[in-house]
């Protein structure tokens, strides 16, 4: 009993004296490190159209504090003098998929028909999924943020691409020296559809892209007849698409068909999406002018065709040898034919070919400024974010690139990727430090 007694002292004893870790020890005043930094003597692309020689960037705690021809360096700022170099926003990919899983194919194979809902609570078709969430099946990736770095970006747009009515996506800041609520700008940051079933469920319908059209449609006349109140039972998926409705729209559609597609659907129910289209816009844009939408471009030009061998050349026909002709000039003529656009990643075996391929379009007559604006401004208003991205302002993320001249030249390196104010280093070059000094 003694023994017992002795054994209950000790315990009680070792977990007070374990429980006194969990209070903070106090080792002195904890400063935050407030220290800024001014670049100078550099060629400041505020945003498109706008360029300032030999300006002058200030930097404080993850932001912009002053831009301009003449900054005035506060005390405890670190100068750095860029000596002619160029400084950029960092691009911006509204469509991506960046660190966000993809569910695991259903078992089995083949197809069978679905007549009852198989998600208590939610809607009667497994492809419809708008209560999705990208946050909840989000992980992020040090080495293809490093490679988007690369490319010059500091902000993705991520959704789960999966289904037809595909939920929220997220925006993320490619800072390897945040934590994950620094980089996460927002966990909901638009709402995803596409004209594709979802890879997780076997259920048939819709069997056909006339199907998932009419999907699409009844999907919304179910929402304003539930929105109305005349059901009497709960749909999470329905008060999930309602809910999601203050946010950007965007679309996967594709290829031309499907890019017009999805804009009658929006124009019925008073929806704008933005659209991520197919490479082949030039051969309709008077109808996609008619429609207003904002367009997403890939520039994933397809490879020349092998025809020097007459055998081969059979079986190339004429409508793919055009296409391969005029693709690369698609982003130049949606551009010359007013249509807003940004462009993306999407479509491309890696973005280490990104920048070669902005070349290819800008070769094909797309301007270095609409280049610039279709990676910054447009991306930018497309989801709502002009007020924290797209542009050097002061109030904004500090995302910017410093590079050896203009931005898509083919001379051009980049020297280093600042996101949310931290310095990413791109490639080894001199500096020259003028100095930092304390109050």
């Amino acid at each position: 009993m003694k023994n017992l007694r002795m054994l209950m002292l000790f315990l009680l004893v070792g977990s007070s004296m374990m429980a006194q870790e969990y209070f903070p020890k106090n080792d002195g005043v904890k400063t935050t490190n407030t220290n800024a930094y001014l670049l100078t003597n550099a060629t400041l692309y505020l945003k498109p159209g706008q360029v300032i020689q030999n300006g002058s960037l200030l930097i404080k705690e993850g932001k912009i504090a002053a831009v301009g021809s003449s900054v005035t360096a506060p005390a405890n700022a670190v100068v750095m003098d860029l000596q002619g170099k160029s400084i950029f926003p960092s691009f911006i990919d509204p469509f991506g998929t960046f660190g966000v899983s993809k569910p695991k194919r259903a078992a089995g194979s083949g197809r069978s028909p679905q007549y009852e809902a198989s998600r208590a609570g939610f809607y009667w078709n497994d492809h419809v999924m708008p209560e999705q969430r990208a946050v909840e099946h989000f992980n992020y990736d040090k080495k293809s943020a490093s490679t988007m770095r690369a490319a010059g970006f500091g902000v993705v747009n991520a959704h789960r691409e999966d289904g037809i009515a595909r939920g929220t996506g997220i925006l993320v800041a490619l800072n390897d020296q945040g934590n994950s609520a620094e980089r996460l700008l927002e966990d909901e940051s638009g709402q995803y559809f596409s004209f594709s079933k979802s890879i997780a469920s076997r259920q048939s319908y819709p069997t056909s892209l006339m199907g998932s059209t009419a999907l699409m449609r009844q999907l919304y006349h179910d929402m304003n007849w539930y929105r109305s109140g005349r059901v009497a039972t709960t749909d999470r998926s329905l008060e999930a698409l309602i809910d999601n409705q203050g946010l950007a729209q965007l679309f996967v559609a594709g290829n031309q068909g499907n890019v017009l597609r999805a804009a009658k659907i929006g124009k019925q129910f008073g929806i704008s999406y933005a659209i991520l289209g197919g490479g082949d816009e030039y051969e309709y844009l008077d109808k996609l002018k008619q429609m207003g939408n904002t367009l997403v471009l890939p520039l994933n030009f397809p490879a020349a065709y092998e025809v020097s061998n007459p055998y081969q050349a059979d079986y190339v026909n004429l409508s793919d040898m055009r296409h391969w002709n005029q693709a690369p000039s698609n982003a130049a003529q949606v551009s010359k034919a007013g249509i807003p656009f940004a462009l993306t990643t999407q479509g491309l075996k890696s973005p280490k070919e990104f920048l070669g391929a902005v070349r290819k379009a800008m070769k094909y007559g797309l301007s270095e400024e609409q280049a610039l604006r279709a990676l910054t401004m447009t991306p930018a208003q497309i989801l709502g974010q002009t007020a924290k991205v797209g542009s050097l302002e002061k109030g904004k993320w500090a995302n910017f690139v410093i590079a050896s001249g203009a931005p898509f030249d083919a001379s051009t390196t980049y020297f280093e990727n600042w996101v949310q104010g931290k310095k990413h280093v791109l490639a080894i070059w001199t500096l020259l430090i003028c100095g930092v000094t304390t109050p």
